[in-house]
C-alpha cells in the first residue's frame, strides 16, 4: 500500500501540467484530453468522444473553425503540412454534432455521443501522457476510462508528431462475475469536413474494404469533400475508418445511429465493399463483433481515423505503449503493452519497477505486433529502454500503475414517509457508474447486513431501498478487493411511532374445562389506546411478535384459544394516517369455574300438601366453602334475596338454581336441582280385579299423590308393582309405603270365597264351614244339599257356620254342595254353587 501513493504528489502535479516532448503536446484541463501532433489536434471530452470545451482550448491549439454554436473541438488536420494555413476540420456542424461510440450487450446499447443526453457509459479522461524514443514517432496520448453493466472500457487515443491519423485503441473487460453475452462495439461520426468553410454538409462516402471480403482484413471507409480552391482549402478534405482486424465491419448510412449490432450487421446501412454515395449528408461508421466476455475476460482492437487520402494498403506507423493495472488491490496481473512493433521481431526491453533495475529481457512481438509485459503490480515503471534489429532506444515516459480506488463514497438518505411501504432509502454516493460492489452494514448496533453485491447506477449510487427507521452505521464497501469503512452514521427516521399503553393480565373462563375457549379480545382495546383518539388507530391482536410485524391477525372478537392455561399474545396499534404501529405483549390465563354439583332433593308432604314438619328438611348443597366462593339462589328463575350460602334449604318444591363465583379467579359456573315432593297417598282403593268364589284371586292397590311407592301384602316383601296375585281367600292387609321414606299407609281387605273342606270334630279348627268373607256380601243367602240334591239347612251369614248336623245328627263324611245367593255391587241377583267335603 505504501508503494501505491509514494508518487502521488509527483504524479498528480505531472497530471496539472502541460506535457510537451518536441511539437507534442498533451494536457489534461477540466476533465477534458487535448492532444497536438505536427499535423493533427484532438480534444477528447469526458464522455470519452471528441469534442472538448473551445473554452478550455489551449493556447497553442489552432482555431477548429467551428461556430461558437456548440463550442465543441473535435479534431483537425493539416495535410498539406504547409503551417495550418489549409487545414481541415472541425469535423463537426454547429448545433449537435454527431461523434460518438456505443458498446451493445445482448441487444442492449448504451452511447456516449456529443448530443447532451447521450452520457449511457459513465466515465472520465484518466491522464495524459507524451512517449518520446529514438527509434520510433514520439506519440500524444489521452486515456478515458469508463464503466457499464459490468464492463470495463479503456480507450487509449494517441497522435504522433508526424502523422495524419489518430489512433483508438480500446479494451473492453467484465469485470462482472457473470459472461457478457453478445457484446458489439460502435463508433459513429457525421463527416462534416469543411463544412464552415464550404457551408455543405454533404459529403462523397465509399467503402473501399471490408474486412469479411479482403485477404489482409482491412475495413476501410472514406468520406472526402472536392477542394474550393481558396487557399484555406486547395485540396478539399478527408476522414476516414481504418482497421486491420477481422472482427470489424465499416458503413455508412443513417445518421444518429445508435445500435451497434445493427451497423455491425449493415442493417439499412451501406456495408459491401464498391458501396458509394455522392454529396449526401450521412455518418460513417465503424463496429467491432467481440462476441461473449467472459468474467475476467478483456477483449482489445485498434482502429483509426485517417485524415488524408488513403488506399486500403496504408498503413499507419506508430509504436505505442498502454498500461493496464491490477485488477485487485495487491494484485500482481498489471500489464505494459507495446503496440505497433514488428510481428515476429526481437525486442530486449529492460525497464525500473518503483526504481529498481528489471535486467533485460528478450520479448518477440506477436502476429498483432504487441507485446505484453505482464504479472506486474502496483508501482512507477520507469527508464524502459527497448534494443532491436541495431536500433536502441530509451522512453523517459513514467508509466503508473495503480491498483482499484477503494471506494471514495458518502452517504446521504431519504427518511420514511410512511410505516406502510418501508420507503425509507440510504443512498451510497460518488462510485464508479455500472460497477459491483460488495455492501456491508449494520443497523440499530446489532444486526449486521451484507455483504451483499449491488451495482451501481449510471449517477454512480446504489440505493439502499425500502429500509425501515434506525440507525446505520458500520458500512464497509469493497470493490476489487479494496475495502472502504466510513465511521458515517445514518439515522433514518419516519412518522411519529404510536404509544401502545400497556395491558394488565388477562383472565377468561372456560365453561367445559378443557381451556379451549371463545374470548373477546376487543375489551383490551381501551388499554393500549390509553388517551389516544380511538378513531385515529387500528387495534389488532397477534398471536406472535412476527405475526404483528407481518399482519397476520387474530379474530378479535371471538378468539378461539388453544388449550393452554397461560399464555402470550401480542396488541398491535397501528397509525391510520401513517401506518406506523407499535405492539406490546400481554398475558392471558384461562381460568377453569368450580367443579361442583348440587343433587335433586325431597320435601315430605302431607296428604294436603303441607310439609310433614316429621321428617328431615330438604338441603341443596354445593359442597363448596364460603371463604372461597360467592352464591346466588334462584327459585323458578327468580333470586332468593338473602341466600348466599354455600347450602340452601328448599321449603317449596320446584326448581333451584345456583351460581358459584370464584372469589380468585372470578370464574362463575350454574347448576341446577329439582326439588321433590314425595309423601303418602292422597287417595287409596284396593281393587278386586278377580270375581269371588275365584280360585286365583287377583288385587290392585290405586293410588294418587307426590310419591313413589312400593307395596306389600301382609307385611311380606315389598314390591314396585301395586298388583297381587294368587292372593288367599279372607282379611289381608296391604301396605303402601313412600319410597322416598315420606311415610306409609296400611288398608285392610277381605277376599270372599269358601271353604273346600271342613273337620266338625271340636279340636278348634275348622269345625264349623262358613263362606269366607261372607260379610262383605249383599244380603247372601245360603243353603247346604247332600250330595243327592236334597237340602239340608240354610246358614246363617253372621253366624258360625254349618256344624255337619242334620236336625242335631252328626252327617257323614262325605262331599256336599252349597248354593249362595246375593246382589253384586250393582244389585244385580247373583248365584254360586260349588261342593265341599265334610271329613271326620
Amino acid at each position: 500500500m505504501i508503494l501505491r501513493f509514494k508518487f502521488l504528489l509527483f504524479i498528480c502535479a505531472l497530471c496539472l501540467t502541460n506535457i510537451t516532448y518536441a511539437q507534442l503536446e498533451t494536457h489534461l484541463i477540466s476533465g477534458e484530453g487535448w492532444a497536438k501532433g505536427d499535423y493533427v489536434e484532438i480534444g477528447i471530452n469526458a464522455k470519452g468522444v471528441y469534442g472538448a470545451s473551445t473554452y478550455n482550448k489551449p493556447a497553442s491549439f489552432h482555431d477548429n473553425r467551428e461556430s461558437d454554436i456548440n463550442n465543441l473541438f473535435g479534431f483537425i488536420a493539416n495535410p498539406l503540412a504547409d503551417g495550418w494555413v489549409d487545414y481541415d476540420g472541425d469535423f463537426f456542424t454547429p448545433g449537435d454534432p454527431e461523434e460518438g461510440f456505443c458498446v451493445s450487450i445482448n441487444g442492449i446499447n448504451y452511447n456516449n455521443n456529443n448530443n447532451s443526453s447521450l452520457f449511457q457509459i459513465p466515465g472520465e479522461v484518466k491522464g495524459v501522457n507524451v512517449i518520446s524514443s529514438d527509434c520510433f514517432d514520439d506519440t500524444a496520448q489521452i486515456f478515458w476510462e469508463g464503466n457499464v453493466d459490468g464492463l470495463n472500457i479503456k480507450r487509449y487515443y494517441s497522435v504522433t508528431k508526424d502523422g495524419l491519423f489518430i489512433q483508438m485503441s480500446t479494451t473492453i473487460k467484465n469485470i462482472s462475475n457473470v459472461v457478457k453475452p453478445s457484446v458489439f462495439f460502435m463508433h459513429n461520426v457525421d463527416p462534416d469536413n469543411n463544412v464552415t468553410l464550404s457551408g455543405e454538409h454533404s459529403t462523397d462516402i465509399e467503402i473501399v474494404s471490408q474486412a469479411s471480403s479482403a485477404v489482409d482484413n482491412i475495413s476501410l471507409v472514406t468520406a472526402s469533400q472536392a477542394p474550393l480552391l481558396i487557399p484555406e482549402d486547395m485540396d478539399g478534405s478527408n476522414v476516414s475508418f481504418f482497421c486491420k482486424d477481422e472482427l470489424a465491419r465499416v458503413s455508412f448510412g443513417g445518421f444518429n445511429n445508435r445500435s451497434a449490432t445493427e451497423i455491425w450487421n449493415g442493417m439499412t446501412f451501406s456495408s459491401a465493399e464498391g458501396d458509394l454515395t455522392l454529396d449526401e449528408d450521412v455518418a460513417i461508421s465503424i463496429a467491432f463483433n467481440l462476441g461473449d466476455i467472459a468474467p475476467n475476460e478483456a477483449k482489445k482492437f485498434t482502429y483509426y481515423y485517417i485524415l488524408k487520402e488513403i488506399e486500403e494498403s496504408f498503413i499507419p506507423l506508430i509504436v505505442n505503449i498502454f498500461k493496464e493495472n491490477p485488477s485487485i488491490c495487491d494484485g500482481t496481473d498489471g500489464k505494459i503493452i507495446f503496440s505497433g512493433l514488428t510481428a515476429g521481431e526481437s525486442y530486449v526491453i529492460s525497464y525500473k519497477d518503483d526504481g529498481v533495475l528489471i535486467p533485460s529481457q528478450t520479448f518477440i512481438a506477436d502476429t498483432l505486433g504487441d507485446i505484453e509485459i505482464s504479472n506486474l503490480d502496483s508501482g512507477i515503471y520507469s527508464d524502459v529502454t527497448i534494443n532491436f534489429a541495431g536500433c536502441d532506444t530509451n522512453i523517459n515516459t513514467l508509466f503508473e500503475l495503480s491498483d482499484p480506488v477503494p471506494p471514495n463514497f458518502n452517504l446521504t438518505h431519504v427518511d420514511l414517509s410512511n410505516c406502510a411501504s418501508f420507503d425509507a432509502q440510504i443512498n451510497i454516493q460518488n462510485l464508479t457508474p455500472y460497477t459491483n460492489y460488495l455492501v456491508s452494514y449494520t443497523l440499530d448496533n446489532t444486526t449486521l447486513y451484507g455483504p451483499e453485491e449491488y451495482t451501481a447506477n449510471f449517477n454512480g449510487e446504489i440505493n439502499l431501498l425500502n429500509l425501515d427507521r434506525g440507525i446505520y452505521s458500520d458500512f464497509i464497501l469493497e470493490q476489487y478487493g479494496c475495502y472502504t469503512a466510513s465511521n458515517q452514521i445514518v439515522e433514518v427516521l419516519g412518522p411519529a411511532i404510536p404509544t401502545a399503553y400497556s395491558i394488565p393480565p388477562q383472565f377468561y373462563c372456560d365453561q367445559d374445562y378443557d381451556y379451549v375457549t371463545s374470548i373477546d379480545l376487543s375489551s383490551n382495546n381501551a388499554f393500549i389506546l390509553g388517551p389516544d383518539n380511538p378513531l385515529d388507530y387500528q387495534i389488532t391482536y397477534h398471536l406472535t411478535e412476527q405475526d404483528a410485524i407481518n399482519g397476520v391477525n387474530l379474530n378479535t372478537t371471538a378468539y378461539t384459544t388453544s388449550g393452554l392455561n397461560s399464555f402470550t399474545l401480542y396488541a398491535k396499534k397501528t397509525d391510520l394516517s401513517h401506518f406506523c404501529y407499535s405492539y406490546i405483549p400481554f398475558t392471558v390465563t384461562i381460568n377453569l369455574p368450580p367443579t361442583f354439583s348440587v343433587n335433586d332433593a325431597i320435601i315430605c308432604v302431607n296428604i294436603d300438601d303441607t310439609v310433614n314438619t316429621d321428617y328431615s328438611p330438604a338441603v341443596l348443597s354445593t359442597n363448596l366453602s364460603s371463604a372461597n366462593y360467592t352464591f346466588e339462589w334462584y327459585f323458578e328463575g327468580n333470586l332468593m334475596p338473602g341466600e348466599s350460602g354455600s347450602y340452601l334449604i328448599a321449603n317449596n318444591y320446584g326448581l333451584y338454581t345456583v351460581t358459584a363465583t370464584s372469589l380468585a379467579t372470578q370464574c362463575a359456573y350454574t347448576n341446577q336441582a329439582n326439588v321433590f315432593p314425595s309423601g303418602p297417598p292422597k287417595t287409596l282403593e284396593v281393587e278386586i280385579i278377580s270375581e269371588p268364589f275365584s280360585e286365583n284371586h287377583t288385587i290392585e292397590i290405586i293410588t294418587t299423590g307426590h310419591g313413589d311407592y312400593v307395596y306389600n301384602i301382609d307385611n311380606q316383601t315389598n314390591q314396585s308393582s301395586p298388583i297381587f296375585t294368587d292372593i288367599s281367600a279372607g282379611h289381608h292387609s296391604f301396605t303402601i309405603t313412600d319410597f322416598n321414606g315420606c311415610g306409609q299407609v296400611t288398608i285392610d281387605k277381605t277376599l270372599i270365597d269358601y271353604m273346600h273342606f271342613f273337620t266338625p270334630n271340636n279340636d278348634g279348627h275348622n269345625d264349623n264351614w262358613q263362606i269366607i268373607g261372607v260379610e262383605k256380601l249383599i244380603q247372601p243367602k245360603i243353603y247346604i244339599f247332600n250330595r243327592h240334591g236334597k237340602f239340608l239347612t240354610k246358614v246363617n251369614p253372621k253366624g258360625l257356620g254349618w256344624d255337619g248336623k242334620y236336625n242335631g245328627t252328626l252327617l257323614p263324611a262325605s262331599d256336599y254342595w252349597f248354593k249362595v245367593e246375593f246382589l253384586d255391587q250393582d244389585n244385580i241377583e247373583r248365584e254360586f254353587k260349588s261342593h265341599f267335603a265334610l271329613r271326620r
